[in-house]
């Protein structure tokens, strides 16, 4: 059901520009050391003496940026964020160099993904794990530079999810819809607990299926005629009709009407309101077989009339 998508170089014309560092007033012998370390991108070693030297030179916010650069670098990315958020606490003179660095981190993660796309049209699989890798850092680290930047948060959740991880992605993309309201990631998660339950499906854990498509049907701001809403509708009620043909199975005298109530329930409202033919003609089949199971004649003759009007 996922559609693969192109991502393009995202380009900051008014921020271009090569990041400006200048040297002034007294320092720490730490912190000298630091900044010569960082000036010849010895980034270990930067980080290590700007760290002793910003214990001296606390207000020193083109250290605290080195510093942060540096553990960007170094993948360590929580605190890059915490050097960061310092450096501008103390002046905005580094903010344009912060910004310039997010835009390259960010752009490395778009190239990545590209490439990421184009090793799966490929069949490398290999490649597109180690490209969709690649992005992942590339999006942590623009997301450690400037953390309100929520398309560094899409493109991890995007990430994660192309690496099959879709737990990480899906709590990515429900911490951004706290922040967005927004139809289109909505139906982000809703995608990620579509494949999530699909497997569950075909794997013939009906009750876990059926857990997982009923969050789809909770998710804030996914309209109701979206095709992942009405695609676990009709699994939930497939999920239902496998659990009690299995009972039944087991024991004859196995009360199936629950179940088959509940498909009614949660297929007659996509049923009057859903456009897609293809799926109606399931969704009809569905219900036929329940109002059977019924005694629902009237309601049963309905159903076959309608799905005989969809050709």
């Amino acid at each position: 059901m996922s559609k693969v998508k192109n991502y393009f170089y995202l380009f900051a014309l008014l921020f271009a520009g090569v990041i400006t560092i200048n040297y002034s007033g007294c320092a720490s012998a730490e912190s000298t050391t630091g900044k010569l370390a960082y000036k010849n991108a010895d980034y270990v070693k930067a980080e290590k003496e700007l760290s002793k030297g910003l214990m001296v030179d606390k207000n020193d916010a083109e250290g605290w940026f080195m510093l942060g650069h540096s553990q960007i670098e170094l993948g360590k990315f929580e605190e890059a964020k915490t050097s960061f958020k310092k450096s501008l606490e103390i002046s905005p003179n580094f903010g344009n160099d912060i910004l310039n660095l997010w835009v390259t981190k960010y752009n490395s993660g778009i190239n990545s993904f590209n490439s990421g796309l184009n090793s799966l049209k490929n069949s490398d699989s290999a490649g597109a794990v180690r490209n969709f890798r690649n992005a992942l850092l590339g999006f942590r680290a623009s997301a450690s530079i400037i953390p309100d930047s929520v398309s560094s948060f899409q493109m991890i959740a995007d990430s994660y999810f192309y690496l099959e991880e879709n737990d990480s992605a899906l709590m990515v993309y429900s911490s951004i819809l706290d922040k967005t309201a927004s139809k289109e990631d909505a139906i982000q998660i809703a995608r990620i607990l579509y494949e999530t339950g699909i497997k569950s499906r075909q794997a013939e854990k009906y009750e876990e299926a059926e857990t997982i498509f009923n969050k789809v049907l909770t998710i804030p701001f996914l309209p109701k005629d979206n095709e992942y809403y009405e695609i676990a509708c009709y699994n939930i009620a497939y999920a239902n009709y496998s659990i009690a043909t299995k009972k039944v199975q087991e024991d004859p005298d196995f009360d199936y009407k629950p179940y088959m109530n509940k498909i009614i329930s949660v297929l007659e409202p996509v049923a009057n309101s859903s456009k897609n033919n293809e799926l109606l003609a399931d969704i009809y089949d569905m219900l036929i077989v329940a109002y059977d199971a019924l005694d629902m004649d009237e309601k049963k003759t309905e159903a076959e009339t309608k799905k005989q009007n969809l050709k």
